[in-house]
């Protein structure tokens, strides 16, 4: 009997997948890919070291921990390329998704000679689903509608899918500047994806991101509660698919920054890897300082003030000199 093996985005719809009693094996890929040090090869030893160091220092997650769990799952990716009949990767439109996708379709482009069916399933919306945040919002019944659904991946999109990547891990932005002039529908959601990226980058107006910016815009003048302001933010952005790992990491770079931006009471620090939140964290309370809301109204910069240290795909950013920066007026970046 032929064997099958799905490739899902995370554990919380890995799970519903599984009860939803679909037939084949479920193999769940845990790595965010739109943060920290980018390589060609992700599982190069040098890389993994790199990646993570950061992640301990971002969120808190040990680095042996990450390293094995990154080992495991590549060994267990070449493992079915060799015994599996067809691998469906389910994937969504957010940013955290396409370049999950990205990576695996380039990693596994040689696939054309091995003797497995590659095929896809990848939606930005669904029947009946005013707002589409992703497939863990679906219901069993729901995910059962898409049993079959998929299609098998194309040439096309797998060279575009190198091609992608390629630029994503570069040092410099340029490729992905040129890749953003091109015909990218063999992947329809990868152009917004690519256009979130260059959002990432701080901006030449005040140094924040287009996600720094929604979210000190949220916090304005107020006083506002952490919780409900990590709702806001991914309410209003939903296309990036942001964990609250990383929002914490977000929200603690303003705080505990050479010159902070935002101050919070109600906690002494923000929740890291393997923690619940405090029975008092509903009570923790964000808000701009004077230099926040400075650099919020584009009077100071926050690369100037308090550097960065980051990496955007495979271009690390660093300092408070001269860095790659987004022109908010027409989304090109420009060193500056």
């Amino acid at each position: 009997m032929p064997t099958i093996t799905h490739i899902v985005n995370g554990d919380a719809f890995g799970d519903k997948l599984r009860a939803s009693g679909i037939d084949g094996d479920i193999l769940v890929w845990r790595e965010s890919l739109y943060e920290g040090p980018i390589g060609m090869k992700m599982s190069d030893q040098a890389l993994l070291a790199l990646r993570a160091a950061y992640m301990h220092e971002r969120h808190g997650i040990p680095e042996a921990l990450f390293i094995a769990t990154s080992v495991e799952q590549e060994h267990k990716l070449d493992a079915l390329a060799s015994s599996a009949d067809e691998l469906v990767l389910w994937f969504e439109h957010d940013l955290y998704d396409q370049w999950m996708l990205v990576y695996l379709l380039s990693r596994m482009a040689p696939a054309s000679a091995r003797p497995f069916q590659l095929s896809l399933l990848c939606i930005d919306r669904f029947p009946g689903e005013d707002t589409f945040y992703g497939l863990g919002q679906l219901s069993l019944e729901q995910i059962r509608t898409l049993h079959g659904a998929w299609d098998a991946v194309t040439e096309p999109q797998r060279l575009l899918a190198c091609r992608a990547w390629s630029a994503y891990s570069a040092a410099e932005p340029l490729a992905l500047a040129e890749l953003l002039a091109e015909d990218l529908s063999a992947l329809p959601c990868l152009r917004q994806a690519l256009q979130i990226h260059l959002g990432r980058f701080p901006s030449t107006q005040n140094g924040l991101s287009t996600l720094e910016q929604l979210t000190l815009g949220l916090i304005g003048d107020a006083e506002v509660s952490v919780l409900s302001l990590f709702r806001e933010v991914t309410a209003q952005a939903p296309e990036y698919g942001l964990g609250d790992l990383q929002f914490w990491s977000m929200l603690n770079r303003f705080w505990k920054c050479e010159k902070p931006l935002v101050s919070i009471a109600g906690t002494e620090r923000l929740p890291s890897f393997g923690e619940a939140l405090p029975l008092d964290f509903e009570g923790s309370r964000a808000k701009l300082t004077k230099l926040g809301r400075e650099v919020l109204g584009g009077r100071l910069d926050n690369i100037q003030l308090n550097g960065i240290d980051d990496w955007m795909g495979g271009i690390r950013m660093f300092g408070k000199g001269e860095i790659w920066r987004r022109n908010s007026l027409d989304n090109r970046l420009v060193r500056s």
